[in-house]
């Protein structure tokens, strides 16, 4: 059985990568200097090839396929991996606001709805941590609960991971961070399918690709009912004790984590459940239908050229997003830039 801890793997400084086999078989050989390697995508298209170049292009169209030539596309690798469903919006419509008050049974409080309740029970818990002079509550991330073998390694997923700024080498179904687009590339390669969401709201069937999408959907839709959403596993419960016992029992050594995303469970048969019924391809990509036999996609990360305004009579051209300033030119050593002249 899985324990909640991470194995170290090549991965920007002491992050770990989920490691398991998947039927999607790029041959991620390619860099920035070399051509493009293709390799055939049975989920997608039996005659399809798709290519993992990761060299920067330079078309104005940021969320569609781009027709370079003809049969060969290009798609954003977040199109490819990443998507989102709206579930059952009637049922939404059609949820009663009960406006259920939940009272906690460790300090006798009570909370005025459902989201105040689950925020309550974070506090709890983080207070706890935070008096407790266990190895575990220095080395447990408090954003995704992954746990490390180091508080420096810790910091360093903290840093790399849960970071505001938008970054190419995260996989957003894992939350992990990579030391390259290349490798991250591989992961998801070697990991997840094309329209992968994993993360599901259990009261409409809303689901997405990044757990904060169904976290914030729950908090925002579900709010003033009575359903409670587990952080940890997703289960949603009706009732404070149960929640609030369920609660508990996450923060104990034998949870069963996903090798495939930040879930944890407290059975081996949920986690393989959950691997089984929702670590696939849930909606092939629009991009992708009715693809005719022999076309080649290529994937990429970029899609826009961004104009850079270095001086008065220079612009520096590169198709890249930079996700803080100071790296601005070390991050132009690997990628495509033209000097212009106004």
């Amino acid at each position: 059985s899985d324990v909640n801890s991470v194995t170290q793997k090549k991965v920007k400084p002491n992050e770990a990568a989920a490691g398991s086999n998947s039927s999607v078989s790029p041959s991620v050989k390619s860099s920035i200097d070399k051509p493009s390697q293709s390799f055939s995508h049975p989920c997608i298209c039996s005659m399809a090839k798709i290519s993992t170049n990761t060299k920067t292009d330079c078309s104005t169209s940021p969320s569609k396929i781009v027709e370079t030539e003809t049969g060969k596309l290009i798609m954003l690798v977040n199109d490819f991996y990443y998507g989102k469903h709206e579930g059952d919006v009637q049922q939404v419509q059609q949820e009663q606001k009960t406006h259920t008050t939940f009272k906690c049974f460790s300090c006798q409080k009570v909370l005025k709805n459902n989201i105040r309740f689950m925020n309550h029970m974070k506090h709890h818990l983080e207070l706890e941590k935070q008096n407790s002079e266990s190895w575990e509550s220095h080395t447990t991330c408090q954003h995704c609960y992954r746990q490390f073998p180091t508080p420096f390694q810790l910091q360093c997923h903290i840093e790399s991971t849960h970071t505001p700024y938008e970054s190419t080498t995260i996989c957003k179904i894992c939350e992990l961070s990579f030391e390259t687009e290349q490798i991250l590339l591989q992961h998801m390669k070697d990991n997840h399918k094309p329209g992968e969401m994993p993360y599901v709201c259990q009261v409409c069937n809303y689901r997405s690709s990044a757990f904060s999408d169904v976290e914030t959907h729950f908090r925002t839709v579900h709010e003033n009912t009575k359903n409670l959403l587990c952080p940890f596993c997703l289960k949603v419960i009706k009732i404070g004790a149960p929640y609030m016992h369920h609660y508990m029992r996450h923060q104990k050594k034998g949870i069963y984590r996903c090798t495939k995303c930040r879930l944890q469970f407290l059975t081996c048969k949920e986690k393989m459940d959950h691997k089984t019924q929702h670590h696939r391809t849930f909606i092939k990509p629009k991009q992708l239908e009715g693809l005719p036999p022999g076309t080649k996609v290529s994937l990429k990360f970029y899609l826009i050229p961004i104009i850079i305004k270095v001086s008065d009579e220079v612009n520096v051209k590169c198709s890249n997003i930079f996700k803080h300033s100071n790296n601005l030119f070390s991050r132009f050593k690997s990628s495509e830039m033209y000097i212009l002249k106004l």
